[in-house]
């Protein structure tokens, strides 16, 4: 079936958002303002999805997109998508989930580089399907053969080069330094090839001292989490330093590798925690703070522990559901949050403001340019 609908806005993942006879519809690639005509199935699960078949009225917006795959490679949805458009529907996403979820509406500042909107990835995870390597294909498991990503750096692009001289069926981390010449690669299962291309290889269970890398002070582990742009990352850290401001003591949860605590100044007590061992022990390697080993049981013991100015936190995707009802009843004089999901940001502020904190400051990032993906910084303080 198909309709001729009118595009209202964006949802929480991207997509363009229309009505067919009353009921909500997802168009992948669709933009804001735009009347095109829409193939749909009956909707599945509740949710009824499109497809554009032909765009009647383009948005001003629209631009074509520097990508000759761009709409089969599921790397990227908004490479078509200019700017400020583009940075105002990612505040309206944010807005959205603090209205309709936690209902707040937090005043939104937005940060952002406009000289790296291509060409800033650092990381990447590329698939191989032993004949070609790329990214999945959107919703499927198809790889896409990718000769050259315009969001990935020149290096990461020039890795990916050397992958395609292997016929792998794998999944294939990448971490280059975009300052230097490491090359970090990782598989979960060991790969004989990768070993002898790559000198800083490694995989789950291979026995090999994990290779790392340092980047503005803070040591990058293969196989653990790094921003997806360590370029990007410098303004995170940034915002995310202005937020703590200057306490004597930091609690730093879902720490990493220390990326948002390392570069805190010597007078600040920092004591940080985070499930993956390596990522501690780099950061304690650095001699600045107390990282220990530790899932959410822990992160609520340090928290009832006391003692705090400032209690930083990054959670993963999911949000801090496990730990928010003892973060809300800690004495500390601020909270800081960082998120990578707005849904599960509002649905923690919710918790917090009820409990009497109330949002400081927040501010959008734009650390995944020409995606729909956000990264957002909220401060709380004592209401």
């Amino acid at each position: 079936m198909s309709q001729r609908v009118e595009i209202t806005g964006v949802a929480k993942g991207g997509d363009g958002v229309c009505r067919i006879d009353g009921q909500v519809c997802f168009v992948p690639y669709a933009l804001p303002g735009e009347k095109i005509e829409v193939e749909f199935a009956p909707a599945a699960k509740g949710v009824l999805r499109g497809k554009v078949v032909k765009v009647l009225e383009p948005s001003p917006d629209r631009v074509e997109a520097p990508c000759s795959i761009f709409g089969e490679c599921g790397a990227c949805t908004w490479l078509h998508y200019q700017y400020p458009a583009q940075a105002e529907s990612k505040q309206a996403i944010v807005r959205d989930a603090f209205q309709r979820i936690a209902k707040l509406d937090p005043a939104l500042e937005w940060a952002d580089n406009p000289d790296l909107r291509t060409g800033y990835r650092t990381r990447a995870s590329f698939h191989g399907d032993g004949s070609a390597w790329g990214f999945h294909e959107a919703k499927t498991r198809r790889v896409v053969p990718v000769e050259s990503c315009p969001l990935c750096h020149d290096r990461l692009n020039e890795a990916l080069a050397a992958l395609r001289e292997m016929n792998l069926e794998k999944p294939v981390e990448l971490v280059v330094n975009p300052e230097g010449d490491d090359v970090l690669v990782w598989t979960k299962q060991e790969a004989p090839k990768l070993r002898k291309r790559f000198a800083a290889y490694n995989s789950r269970n291979d026995g090999h001292a994990r290779h790392s890398f340092t980047f503005d002070g803070v040591p990058i582990v293969n196989g653990t989490f790094s921003q997806s742009s360590l370029l990007l990352n410098r303004l995170l850290v940034r915002i995310v330093r202005e937020a703590v401001g200057s306490p004597s003591t930091l609690l730093d949860l879902y720490c990493g590798n220390g990326n948002l605590s390392l570069g805190h100044g010597e007078d600040v007590q920092i004591t940080g925690v985070d499930h993956n061992p390596h990522s501690i022990n780099a950061a304690n390697a650095r001699e600045r703070g107390n990282y220990v080993v530790g899932g959410e049981a822990d992160c609520i013991e340090a928290i009832k522990a006391g003692g705090w100015d400032v209690v930083l936190l990054d959670p993963p995707r999911a949000g801090a559901k496990a730990i928010v009802d003892t973060l809300a009843g800690c004495a500390a004089k601020k909270l800081v949050y960082v998120s990578c999901d707005p849904a599960t940001l509002a649905r923690d502020a919710a918790v917090l403001v009820k409990a009497g904190w109330a949002v400081s400051r927040c501010t959008v990032i734009d650390m995944f340019p020409n995606t729909s993906h956000i990264e957002t910084v909220c401060e709380f303080s004592r209401g």
